[in-house]
């Protein structure tokens, strides 16, 4: 199977994961959205990493790794929270639309050329 479609998955995976944490966080922790959004943030990359990195680009997990796909994935979230900025707040799905597309691409090459390709 090749690279990308394995990147893919794990994505899916990693959002599913995301979504199950802060439903359970939301409903059973505390009732604040924003509390729960960035505890299932900090898990899902926890798992997204583990699963990009051992499944997706067959790598060693490390720490040195660890924080520059950390780095990548805080560039994706600052990405997704500016680019309703510039397509327009008003509309829902060119920002959304944007994101999916983007966010994802963009993160593929990053990983692909920095997060598993430095030493």
């Amino acid at each position: 199977m090749p690279r990308i479609i394995r990147f893919g998955i794990a994505g899916a995976i990693a959002t599913g994961v995301h979504v199950s944490v802060a439903w359970f966080v939301f409903n059973w922790l505390v009732r604040d959205s924003t509390v729960a959004n960035v505890v299932a943030f900090v898990v899902t990359n926890v798992v997204s990493f583990l699963l990009q990195t051992l499944w997706s680009f067959s790598s060693r997990p490390t720490v040195a790794r660890f924080l520059r796909f950390a780095t990548v994935s805080i560039a994706g979230f600052v990405t997704a929270a500016l680019i309703p900025l510039v397509c327009g707040r008003q509309a829902l799905w060119l920002p959304t639309i944007a994101v999916v597309i983007c966010v994802p691409a963009v993160s593929y090459v990053a990983h692909a050329r920095w997060t598993y390709q430095a030493a």
